[in-house]
């Protein structure tokens, strides 16, 4: 079902009722061309708590490439399709089936900063199964000053970050307690192994990570020690652990 359609505005918002697996976003500028998007997804409960996919708004490129590091990729539609899109990822909201919906609740979604002369689209997967094992994403940034600072990451199951010439060392402590230390060059040839194909362009170039970016997944570790030099803020943003969460052992 289409959620969203939108040319020619800088913002744009939709709300559905009904639960669905997943949303596809298409737009007509590569992942390389976003750069200010932002997107915010949420799901208001009629008389209970709501569900914030992403913690208000946040950058729609970094959320594409956490949502679809590991067995997915982003795709395209190419020229001679129908409708071709330099962009096509599909997002899955839940592990394993459709978001479960009470009555009167809402779906929210909600696009902004748009480039203006671009199309962006939306579409919602249904699913005949149900699921509560909602994706959630969580922002941290490490301030410009500090030059050794520790991310607790046992929460979490992927993670985007800054490829940035400032840092110059990462340790990884794992949940057996062992400390593994690695430049960003390893890490990238690493996640790249993991993961090869991150971009299916409709040209059909196939590109294995992105410029300026990390995904790498947290599985296994609980935290990520970062050495830097001052002078840039380090971003990271993480997707939690859907399987913590359907066991309660975090919020």
């Amino acid at each position: 079902m289409n959620i969203l359609d939108t040319t020619g505005v800088a913002e744009s918002k939709a709300e559905i009722q009904k639960g669905i697996e997943s949303i596809v976003l298409y737009t007509d500028r590569t992942v390389e061309e976003l750069g200010q998007e932002l997107i915010s997804i949420q799901v208001e409960r009629n008389g209970g708590s709501n569900i914030e996919i992403t913690q208000g708004f946040v950058s729609l490129k970094r959320f594409l490439l956490a949502s679809t590091f590991g067995d997915d990729a982003i795709g395209s539609f190419p020229a001679s399709f129908p409708e071709s899109f330099k962009t096509v990822a599909v997002i899955e909201l839940t592990d394993g089936g459709a978001l479960v919906m009470g009555a009167n609740d809402k779906l929210k979604i909600a696009l902004k900063s748009l480039e203006t002369t671009k199309r962006y689209v939306i579409d919602g997967i249904e699913s005949p199964l149900s699921s509560d094992d909602v994706f959630m994403y969580e922002e941290k940034s490490i301030p410009d000053e500090q030059t050794n600072y520790d991310v607790n990451v046992k929460n979490f199951d992927i993670l985007v970050m800054d490829d940035d010439a400032n840092i110059t060392e990462l340790n990884l402590t794992h949940d057996n307690g062992v400390v593994t230390k690695h430049s960003m060059r390893e890490i990238r040839a690493t996640t790249q192994d993991i993961d090869p194909v991150a971009y299916v362009k409709n040209n059909g170039q196939v590109v294995p990570s992105f410029v300026g970016f990390i995904q790498m997944p947290l599985k296994g570790i609980v935290s990520i020690n970062i050495r830097k030099n001052p002078g840039s803020v380090i971003k990271f943003f993480m997707r939690k652990d859907v399987e913590l969460l359907a066991l309660g052992l975090i919020k």
